[in-house]
């Protein structure tokens, strides 16, 4: 979680906290956000499995508070997230019907409302994403920054009270819209106020630059994103590609850059660049460059081959994700019951992209397909998070 110092918080002054810093008038409110629904997000997976095995499913129990809603973050839970984040937002009078009236706006409101955006984000919910945005705007009235409130804040930080991960969403955000280009623009003005505050960066500490070096970067991957997103794919992977020649990266962001535009490559079918990319991805012992690499023999439908390199990898470095992939060759191979067997034996709790696999191998393999979902999933009843949807999953229809 971000915490509220000088260096994060940093923000230049908009034109309208200068024209109100200007008037000396502090009693206006600018932003006024609420709630746009009183739908409480349900836990389907928890429903479908309690009608079909008859048996009550267990959520965590969290504190209504910020951490309750990390607990929930890190269990998986992302709805029961959600559902928090609209209990806290009523709490400070910002809750359903509530936008258009006059509440406060503090630093504890603000990471709420960030969290929220992030989560609805992840869950792709991006028409209330967009309708809950509206009431900040463009992210730059006075009363988002500490210098509106000059009672509380006379000698704490100067900057936004708005947190860089809502400037993220809050651009971001606008690809899911009727208009997704616009979103482009947003990108624009973010990364020209992030140039700002490291053009005037050279007296701070290094901490402070590689904070917003970081960001920086973030906004420009966001950038190509969108623009892949937008279907220009040329353009983005050139800017993927500049990004990964830039200086100051770790050697980790660099190559997992790289294996971006592998797999932007093999997305759109270029041949080339997908030669062009895995060239340059040297070897080691690490489990994506191992996966990406079998990324060329899969898009030249070398099953064989992808399958016996992972298979080479499996002692040393065995990993759900691995095992995951070598199930995926054996199902194109014809080897149904065999990646069907793979796929039910995997340690650890089980994830969305193992599960769909599991029900697609069940599918091909049985006629029962209820009774083999079942057994598999009696086994790691409560370790299924809200996040799961059980028509995907195969375990109701549609």
């Amino acid at each position: 979680m971000e915490i509220s110092d000088g260096n994060v918080q940093e923000w230049p002054d908009s034109d309208r906290l200068k024209e109100a810093l200007s008037l000396a008038k502090f009693d206006y409110y600018y932003t006024m956000p609420g709630l746009k629904t009183t739908v409480t997000l349900p836990d389907l997976m928890a429903k479908t499995l309690e009608q079909k095995l008859n048996e009550t499913v267990t959520r965590p129990s969290v504190p209504k508070d910020m951490n309750g809603i990390h607990l929930l973050i890190a269990d998986g839970h992302l709805r029961a997230a959600v559902n928090l984040t609209a209990e806290l937002l009523t709490e400070v009078n910002q809750g359903f019907g509530m936008a258009g009236q006059p509440s406060n706006n503090t630093e504890y409101s603000f990471k709420v409302w960030a969290c929220r955006f992030q989560l609805l984000m992840a869950l792709k919910l991006y028409t209330l994403l967009n309708d809950e945005l509206l009431p900040f705007e463009e992210l730059d009235a006075p009363d988002m920054f500490y210098q509106y409130y000059p009672s509380l804040y006379a000698e704490g930080p100067k900057g936004s009270l708005v947190l860089f991960s809502m400037r993220l969403i809050h651009a971001e955000a606008l690809r899911f819209t009727s208009n997704p280009w616009a979103a482009l623009e947003r990108i624009d003005r973010l990364e020209k106020s992030v140039n700002k505050i490291l053009d005037n960066s050279a007296s701070r500490s290094k901490y402070f630059f590689k904070i917003w070096e970081d960001r920086l970067l973030a906004v420009q991957k966001m950038r190509a994103r969108s623009l892949f997103f937008l279907k220009e794919y040329s353009t983005s992977m050139i800017l993927y590609n500049r990004l990964s020649k830039a200086d100051g990266l770790s050697s980790e962001q660099r190559i997992a850059l790289k294996l971006m535009l592998m797999r932007m490559a093999v997305t759109i079918g270029d041949q080339k660049n997908l030669e062009h990319y895995s060239n340059e991805i040297t070897a080691s012992a690490c489990d994506d460059q191992i996966l990406h690499r079998c990324l060329k023999y899969i898009f030249h439908g070398n099953y064989n081959k992808a399958y016996e390199t992972l298979q080479k990898y499996l002692n040393s470095l065995a990993s759900s994700e691995l095992c995951n992939n070598m199930a995926i060759c054996l199902l194109y191979k014809g080897q149904v019951f065999d990646a069907l067997e793979m796929l039910k034996s995997l340690p650890g709790d089980p994830n969305e992209p193992v599960t769909i696999n599991l029900s697609i191998a069940a599918e091909l393999s049985i006629s029962n397909l209820a009774d083999e979902d079942l057994t598999a999933f009696a086994q790691k009843l409560d370790r299924f998070s809200d996040m799961f949807d059980p028509v995907t999953l195969k375990l109701m229809s549609s």
